[in-house]
């Protein structure tokens, strides 16, 4: 009798943990198996692309090692402060060229996205660096300027992290020899 209780439940339990794994094993095919019903919208960073970022002077103090307490950490804060302000008036006298271009790279590939024609791609890249040129040009003279402050400004061991912290936030400066 006691070899039959045993044999029963031995045999419910592995029916129940075979059943269990089994349930377990379907849900996680479903999930798998779920795909997202469209594709994302598409959000050009144009500001990220021309480069337009504006400081947080603490971080940016903190990540390039300068104390705010300082001297130079005054000095290095008024030069981020005017340059703030400088990129964000740059940013509002140029708004409706940045947002008609954001507008039409959008769409673009809105339209790409569901045709997958891309033969008016040149066109759109050749318009795009029109409207943009003039304010790339004018951003990369102040990316210039704020660059010769900062080496002056910082040491060497500051300056490598002031540069490492502008990787890091897509910020790339433009450099000395290179013209346009």
């Amino acid at each position: 009798m006691k070899k039959y209780i045993i044999v029963i439940f031995v045999f419910t339990s592995l029916a129940s943990y075979s059943q269990y794994n089994n349930g377990m094993r379907n849900q996680r095919q479903n999930q798998m198996m779920q795909t997202p019903d469209r594709a994302a919208k598409p959000d050009f960073k144009i500001e990220r692309y021309l480069g337009i970022v504006v400081y947080d002077i603490e971080k940016a103090a903190k990540k390039s090692g300068v104390k705010l307490s300082s001297d130079q950490g005054k000095k290095f804060s008024s030069i981020l402060t005017t340059y703030n302000k400088e990129i964000k008036d740059i940013r509002r006298i140029n708004s409706f060229t940045l947002k008609s271009t954001k507008e039409m790279i959008d769409n673009y590939q809105k339209k790409v996205a569901s045709s997958g024609d891309f033969s008016g791609q040149t066109k759109v890249r050749l318009e795009m660096a029109n409207n943009l040129k003039p304010i790339s040009d004018t951003l990369r003279k102040e990316d210039r300027a704020l660059d010769t402050t900062m080496k002056t400004l910082l040491s060497e061991k500051q300056y490598k992290k002031w540069i490492k912290y502008n990787k890091k936030i897509y910020k790339v400066f433009p450099k000395e020899k290179q013209e346009r």
